[in-house]
């Protein structure tokens, strides 16, 4: 996606000088008595250590590996990955890495696997496209002029709301679209990004998929790099850049309590490839992985499965041709293997999905006959926000255009909360930094593969009052309504047929231009291939399963 008017930036120099290890950040591992942390520096260090212990004072050591990085013009700097082995779960590790030449890091802590009271969820917190500059979920205190975000600027203002808040989180997933961009200015902003995710990312599981801002040769070498930390278990187990061959984090699963996880690259839709990691490698490797779920559903019975674009979602023209792409091979797998839940960023808003398959739901989430789909893309990109130009289909619940993310509890083998937290400071006051606008239960009793003669039925026509929401932060600006109560692409066709395309774009534009003066700015879908729905939403245009 493009912005128009995006501001520039500067960056506080071209190059970081050699000091302590940084950009700390934790996953879990290949099994649940391992962490594994990634970090970085500036200069070869040799030999990499990283030490842990159940209290400051360590008394643990283990080796790791250095790899370095060469695709940045001017700098070549270092990777390293360690593990710490032979953890207890639900017991807090402290521990540095480092190593003989950039001295150690400070020391961080971490919680394995913890394993909640009675009656108490596990906490897993999921959200996509973030950058370094506009990281408005990340702590309030982050701003869309800065690239600069860390731990001392989020203590500058209120810490008890935003990603930093969620200290008691039990894993942080980023479906997507990471920095804008790792490889941006020679990876310096990619540097800044991980500087900032530190405070939370050394603290709690910090785990990802691939997103299309990750395609470019240098970016997807960033991207590899930056997480070769995954515990990956892709067929292959490499991937190739320009960088060389590491460990393959373009699909991958993992089990966290109750939910088994699989991350995949929608990317490989659209031709991001090394010639041995293909779209036809992933399919063949997902149904051997959900079948294995699915014999664990005793001791797993949740699966989510996550990717950077949206199978089903409703904003803009992204929603329409990309989405099919993507849907005409997965829906049928997600569906077929029981998939309670599938989650994507890429459009820059929060849209959750009743129960859907081939494009019909139930409108309940009382034992779902369908994949739940999720976009949930808006923690903060320099792109901002994205306007709804396309009507609420009746498979879409809850839709929002402001910055948030979102909480996820799951209390035990039937029942999860869900939770969309509102992290906007461009529309709206500060007192609703933190405010939870989407909240609902998802009970399912039957988990396992879904049946095709239950399969949800409901046409997709308008929902019934008060059972699905829009809250379009969009469309007061237009000024357009007329008291009607008609949904936005009715006022806007209705102007474009009475006063024409040229008027449209005039009002667009200069609309565009009075919230960029304000300090807020909007994706400018005029320059998005994908998003021609700002301008001419088709006539006679239907929701469908397939193409027409």
């Amino acid at each position: 996606m493009k912005v128009h008017g995006l501001a520039v930036l500067l960056l506080a120099g071209t190059g970081l000088a050699a000091s302590a290890p940084e950009q700390v950040h934790v996953s879990l591992g290949v099994t649940n008595d391992v962490l594994t942390v990634e970090w970085v520096t500036q200069q070869d260090g040799g030999s990499s250590i990283i030490e842990w212990g159940e209290t400051t004072s360590l008394g643990q050591k283990g080796a790791g590996d250095s790899r370095a990085f060469t695709q940045d013009q001017g700098r070549t700097w270092y990777t390293h990955v360690a593990a710490m082995t032979g953890l207890k779960e639900n017991t807090r590790y402290y521990y540095k890495v480092g190593d003989s030449v950039n001295g150690m890091s400070a020391t961080f802590n971490v919680m394995n696997k913890r394993k909640p009271a009675p009656g108490q969820p596990y906490k897993h917190i999921l959200f996509g496209d973030m950058g370094a500059s506009c990281a408005f979920t990340l702590c309030e205190a982050c701003t869309q002029s800065s690239y600069h975000c860390d731990a001392a600027v989020c203590a500058t203002n209120r810490t008890n709301v935003g990603l930093i808040a969620e200290t008691d989180a039990d894993m942080f997933l980023h479906v997507g679209d990471f920095a804008y961009n790792l490889d941006t200015s020679d990876g310096t902003v990619g540097d800044y990004f991980f500087r900032n995710i530190e405070q939370v990312a050394a603290y709690t599981p910090y785990m990802i998929s691939h997103g299309n801002h990750e395609d470019g040769a240098t970016a997807l070498a960033h991207f590899m790099e930056n997480f070769r930390l995954m515990p990956s278990n892709a067929i292959p187990p490499l991937y190739t850049t320009t960088n060389g061959a590491t460990t393959n984090s373009m699909y991958f699963s993992w089990d966290h309590g109750l939910v088994h996880y699989i991350a995949m690259s929608t990317e490989l839709w659209f031709g991001i490839t090394d010639g041995n990691t293909t779209l036809d490698t992933f399919i063949a490797w997902v149904k051997d992985d959900l079948d294995k779920a699915n014999k664990n559903r005793a001791n797993v019975p949740w699966i989510v499965m996550h990717g950077h674009r949206s199978i089903y979602c409703s904003c803009d023209g992204d929603c329409h041709d990309d989405a099919y792409t993507v849907r005409e091979t997965m829906e049928p797998i997600l569906f077929d293997y029981g998939v309670d839940f599938f989650i994507n960023g890429h459009e820059h808003n929060y849209e959750r999905m009743w129960p859907t398959y081939q494009n019909m739901s139930d409108q309940s989430n009382m034992d779902p006959k369908a994949t739940i789909y999720v976009v949930t893309g808006a923690a903060g990109s320099p792109e901002m926000h994205e306007p709804f130009t396309y009507p609420q289909p009746s498979w879409s619940a809850f839709r929002s255009n402001s910055f948030c993310y979102t909480r996820m509890y799951v209390y035990n083998a039937t029942h999860i909360h869900w939770q969309q937290v509102q992290t906007d400071p461009t529309e709206f006051p500060g007192s609703d930094y933190g405010r939870v606008i989407d909240d609902t239960w998802i009970v399912q009793h039957n988990h396992g593969p879904f049946n095709a003669t239950l399969a949800p039925k409901a046409k997709p026509t308008s929902c019934p009052e008060g059972l699905c929401q829009s809250h379009d932060h969009w469309r007061p600006l237009l000024g357009l309504d007329d008291g009607s109560g008609r949904p936005t692409h009715a006022l806007i066709a209705e102007f474009r047929e009475k006063h024409g395309d040229d008027a449209w774009r005039e009002k667009l534009a200069g609309l565009l231009k009075t919230v960029q003066g304000k300090g807020t700015r909007w994706e400018d879908v005029r320059e998005d291939g994908n998003s021609d729905g700002a301008w001419a939403y088709p006539k006679g245009y239907s929701w469908r399963h397939g193409r027409s």
